[in-house]
């Protein structure tokens, strides 16, 4: 493998390892409360931030738990709400009951903050928002700084309130009940250091609070993001006509509409005085369509952001004369313009997801390729207009970036094919843009190496790089407790883990070819698909909202 000099001289300034490899996995402190973690980013410190899902022990507020309503009867049995009553829940209850919490049918049923942030560095949870001992809110850490600024996300607090609905000529004297009731706004950005933290201002908060998110935070504050900045008349009406609180809280019904603001990309910036002034808001890419019969929803996102406030992401696209009716597509946002990235012609859709201080832009672009949607990967100079397309792993391996530091290093997950296999794996790959290699992460590792690196989610400019693997790991039940056969041996899983990939000094790829005669030879440095679609589900439209 051809290494360019920038990743060669990295790694001659690293300490010297006595392993060989390019990289050595360094575990990260354990945390024994969550069953999946997912790191999303990390900063030159080594500090990382992430999130973690399925809460071992999750807490419940049972007493707020009306035991002989309709809809604790129809979803457990008799003998399971006398252990209810009586506090006896085992496994295989508690585990019912966060089946049903976390799907709840009305809003009589306490929500679940099955999502927690953490800090990876030294394994602590970030609370953002919720600070209740029963969290309702779910919580995600998307990016820090060098300066230790970090942004993140939360979804509603939900708080216990009694309601008593308006008398009517059917109901002259309703009762009270007790219901959950969201805190707007529904989505909450905020900048957080230490033990301080700052919402994002939304620039329309009205009707429900409005929302924001924020997704990647530049060396010197610039943020990135997205947000409500408006709302149609017609559902402005809907709500003013609907949403009296007579039949339910205002908060309850304003969030019925929570899908109908408007969205657009969104740069905020805090500033020399530590505070964060209102976004610049962008626009879309394609003419706005207002004709009968033809109804179509314009947006855009904001997904990374550089030191010179050039902002990249993706938005609405629309051609009526080629036939073409609201894709999304990468966008270039600077000074108040948007502009593109690909053809749009080329490709069914594509996202702009991470660009550098360089102005080099990574993302992905989607194309039927043998009959097949794939996702291929592109690299844009904003500087010079141009655009290349990397071929990956295979012509039609399947390439998602997600990040790009500015030795033009970058990481994301690819498609590979196992050895004498038709079956797709996914890996995490490294691509120099320079000496435009692109390289399975794992074939890095020594060759003992017991880690399958299936994501690599961001790159520092020590070329170090977090990464999510798939572990085997004794089975734990929904209390935490570990699950074993019947001859009382531990039941292994795959779960997700987060580690930090180190450079070697004076690194060479270790030879795993020698000894081995099973005729796998991805079986060392390859992920299940299937395996690792399973553990990002609870976070994969959150986690960086491609589309």
């Amino acid at each position: 493998m051809r290494l360019s000099p920038v990743v060669l001289a990295v790694l001659s300034a690293c300490a010297v390892s006595a392993n060989a490899a390019v990289y050595q996995v360094q575990e990260l402190p354990e945390i024994t409360t969550v069953r999946s973690q997912f790191g999303n980013a990390l900063n030159d410190n080594g500090d990382i931030v992430g999130s973690a899902n399925y809460v071992y022990n999750q807490p419940f507020d049972l007493d707020a738990l009306d035991l002989e309503s309709t809809v604790v009867t129809a979803a457990f049995t008799t003998e399971e709400i006398e252990n209810i009553k009586i506090g006896n829940i085992n496994a295989a209850l508690n585990s019912k009951l966060l089946s049903f919490f976390m799907n709840p049918t009305s809003y009589e049923v306490q929500r679940v903050g099955d999502v927690q942030a953490f800090d990876f560095d030294t394994g602590e949870q970030v609370k953002i928002r919720d600070q209740g001992e029963v969290p309702t809110s779910r919580e995600y850490l998307y990016d820090i700084n060098n300066l230790g600024n970090a942004i993140g996300m939360a979804t509603p607090v939900y708080q216990k309130q009694d309601f008593t609905p308006a008398a009517t000529d059917d109901d002259p004297s309703p009762e009270t009940v007790t219901l959950w009731v969201p805190q707007n706004p529904y989505q909450q950005a905020y900048l957080l250091n230490g033990g301080s933290r700052q919402a994002l201002p939304i620039p329309y908060a009205e009707n429900g609070g409005g929302f924001s998110v924020a997704q990647k935070i530049s060396g010197n504050n610039y943020i990135a993001g997205s947000g409500s900045v408006g709302m149609s008349d017609t559902v402005v009406e809907q709500i003013e006509t609907n949403c009296t609180g007579d039949s339910a809280p205002i908060a309850i019904c304003q969030a019925n509409y929570a899908g109908s603001y408007t969205e657009r990309a969104l740069v905020w910036q805090l500033n020399s005085s530590g505070q964060i002034g209102a976004p610049v808001e962008y626009g879309f890419l394609g003419p706005e369509i207002n004709e009968e019969g033809i109804s179509l929803t314009y947006l855009s996102r904001a997904l990374s952001v550089n030191n010179n406030g050039v902002a990249v992401g993706y938005s609405s696209y629309t051609d009526k004369s080629r036939d073409i009716y609201n894709q999304v597509h990468a966008t270039v946002f600077h000074e108040g313009e948007v502009s593109p990235v690909v053809d749009p012609l080329e490709w069914i859709s594509s996202s702009a997801v991470d660009i550098n201080n360089e102005n080099i832009v990574v993302g992905t672009a989607y194309k039927n390729i043998n009959g097949t949607t794939r996702s291929k990967m592109f690299v844009f100079d904003y500087n010079t207009n141009t655009v290349k397309y990397p071929t990956g792993f295979f012509v039609s391996s399947g390439t998602m970036p997600t990040a790009v530091n500015d030795h033009g290093m970058v990481v994301g997950a690819g498609e590979v094919f196992l050895s004498d296999s038709a079956t797709r794996r996914q890996v995490a790959f490294l691509y120099d843009i320079a000496a435009d290699t692109f390289t399975d992460l794992n074939t890095l590792l020594p060759c003992n190496s017991t880690y399958n690196v299936v994501d690599a989610r961001d790159i520092n400019e020590n070329n170090e790089i977090v990464a999510t693997v798939v572990k085997s790991v004794e089975g734990r039940d929904s209390l935490g407790e570990v699950v074993r056969d019947s001859a009382g041996n531990p039941v292994m899983e795959s779960v997700a883990r987060t580690v930090l990939l180190k450079p070697v000094a004076n690194g060479t790829v270790d030879d795993c070819s020698s000894g081995s005669d099973d005729g796998e030879t991805y079986e060392r440095k390859s992920g299940s698909s299937s395996w690792l679609m399973v553990l990002l589900v609870p976070l994969a439209w959150m986690r960086r909202r491609y589309f």
